[in-house]
């Protein structure tokens, strides 16, 4: 039994699963009463510079400033601020990072609407295992987490786990708890298919080591066997199907799963992705699969992992792009610009991590021997966008918690990024997520990008007009962060493909470390190839140290 929807959510769910973000968009600009006094803008304009120069449209070259670095990080994201740490951690000197955004994080970052911190982009983590060894070095570090004296999960202050209710599902009219949809008439086959699914998932999750003592499922990819390697070559689609999996809750909960961790729909997705979503995080003992472990969460999101790996001072150079990469013989030379006023500079540096994706490793490199392998890597865009409440509107049925979605939603609802914090006010703001899943990315990207700022507004409150009538009339603005290139997408046959193997492979100078080496957008991921990327270049320069990665 589906949700209820209204005419106007209606023609926004048949534009989006048959247009995609461009019909959507077009569905959603009829505009809710008082919707213009509604304030807002987009705060991601580091796209344009980039575009620019993409396109050929940047002044020409001028002599600039001639600048050193014994080691220089290009890109200041999640995976180039892990390089950053790691290298600080051994005390290597003469590390300088640059970074396009106007502050480091990438889709981490995170922002402040009224005072009130927010994410712009990924806002958990899973509390890991001590078995992910620089991730447990670097939250233990950062004070965190600690160590346990037994058992393979950190120890984690409360304020920084989910507080409860920590998710809720809005259908057929109100909340209910929990994100599988019970409620409005849910059959014996809909819980009888979830039961299959979670032993399908427990039945891989115990699957025996390797020789190497490696898992088919686990964090980092880079550290599991190859027993089940062989789902990466259908999609989750074809998955479900095969195991008959092909109720409509069922389907809407698996592909939630896909949409949430890849930005991608079920038959985009690998087999071995969807699995690795519930399989890699739980901890097994004999027999025994325990559940993934709670959430980290703080109101500024990853922003705050973010700022504890700058901890260690690194020479950080923001709105500052890259534009051309070349190794020699003894070295690398980098071509920067200061976007804010043009001023240009040439890099000097003995090794160079490349932490920005392989679709701007191609633009950069020069003379990259896995250059033609960067091209099958495929990125979903999102749409991320902050409410500003000063009184939020009253619920129907189950209290408002973190995590609150929308069934049969185009979006992933919204995160209230004010549920950690003690305060007696009553404002909040919260953080509304759409991953946009349609096939043709480029298409996507460009209707993302020409759309004005007001399609994007009445987007958010279409999705949300129905858990919440009045709240056009409750909302003081709605700012929008588009991220064009968000998710590289694990696609059916790419992941344990020959491509994603190559493009981390190193070249003269030049190191790679970005989250789409991986083929999982994953904090855990980003911060491992970050590590193993530094860990190559201190090796490589003589640096004296103990393995993480």
């Amino acid at each position: 039994m589906s949700e209820r929807v209204s005419p106007s959510r209606r023609a926004l769910l048949r534009a989006a699963a048959s247009g995609g973000i461009a019909a959507a968009l077009s569905a959603a600009c009829g505009r809710a009463r008082g919707a213009d006094r509604i304030r807002g803008q987009f705060v991601d304009g580091e796209h344009a510079a980039a575009h620019r120069w993409r396109d050929g449209a940047l002044p020409s070259a001028v002599a600039g400033r001639s600048e050193r670095a014994r080691v220089l990080i290009v890109g200041g994201g999640a995976a180039g601020s892990s390089a950053a740490w790691r290298l600080a951690r051994e005390g290597v000197d003469g590390v300088v990072l640059l970074e396009l955004g106007a502050d480091v994080g990438g889709t981490s970052r995170g922002g402040q609407t009224a005072g009130l911190a927010h994410p712009w982009g990924a806002h958990y983590l899973p509390v890991p295992r001590r078995s992910q060894r620089a991730l447990t070095a670097f939250l233990v570090e950062a004070g965190l987490a600690q160590l346990p004296q037994s058992g393979e999960r950190l120890l984690v202050p409360d304020e920084a786990l989910v507080r409860a209710p920590d998710e809720r599902l809005f259908t057929l009219g109100h909340w209910e708890e929990g994100l599988w949809p019970r409620g409005g008439g849910a059959k014996g086959e809909d819980e009888a298919a979830r039961a299959r699914f979670e032993a399908l998932v427990d039945s891989y999750a115990r699957l025996p080591l390797d020789p190497e003592g490696r898992r088919a499922f686990d964090l980092p990819l880079a550290h599991t066997s190859a027993a089940a390697r062989a789902l990466d070559n259908e999609s989750a689609a074809d998955f479900a199907a095969r195991h008959g999996l092909t109720g409509e809750r069922i389907r809407w909960w698996l592909e939630y799963a896909t949409r949430d961790d890849f930005g991608a729909a079920l038959g985009d997705t690998s087999a071995y992705a969807l699995v690795h979503y519930f399989a890699a995080r739980a901890a097994v003992t004999g027999d025994t699969v325990e559940e993934p472990g709670e959430y980290m969460t703080w109101p500024e999101g990853n922003q705050r992992l973010v700022r504890a790996l700058h901890a260690r001072a690194v020479d950080t150079r923001t709105s500052t792009m890259a534009t051309s990469v070349t190794a020699f013989a003894g070295g690398v030379e980098v071509e920067s610009i200061d976007i804010r006023d043009g001023s240009r500079s040439t890099w000097r540096a003995e090794r160079v991590i490349l932490a920005t994706p392989q679709f701007l490793n191609l633009r950069l490199l020069r003379e990259d021997p896995a250059r033609a392998s960067r091209a099958t890597f495929r990125y979903g865009p999102w749409v991320v966008a902050n409410l500003d409440l000063p009184d939020p509107p009253p619920e129907r049925g189950f209290p408002r918690a973190w995590d609150n979605v929308r069934y049969l939603s185009p979006s992933l609802g919204y995160v209230d990024a004010t549920h950690q914090l003690d305060r007696a006010e009553r404002s909040a703001v919260w953080t509304w997520y759409l991953p946009v899943t349609d096939r043709d990315e480029r298409a996507a990207r460009a209707a993302l990008l020409s759309a004005p700022w007001e399609h994007f507004r009445d987007l958010v409150l279409t999705d949300l007009r129905g858990p919440h009538p009045d709240l056009c009339d409750r909302v003081r603005r709605i700012d929008v962060f588009r991220h064009a290139h968000a998710m590289v997408r694990p696609s059916p046959g790419w992941l344990w493909g020959p491509d994603r193997a190559r493009a981390a492979e190193s070249f003269g100078g030049v190191h790679f470390a970005n989250t789409d080496l991986a083929g999982l957008a994953l904090f855990e991921e980003a911060h491992w190839h970050g590590t193993r990327a530094a860990e190559e270049v201190m090796a490589g320069i003589g640096v004296d140290f103990e393995a993480l990665a």
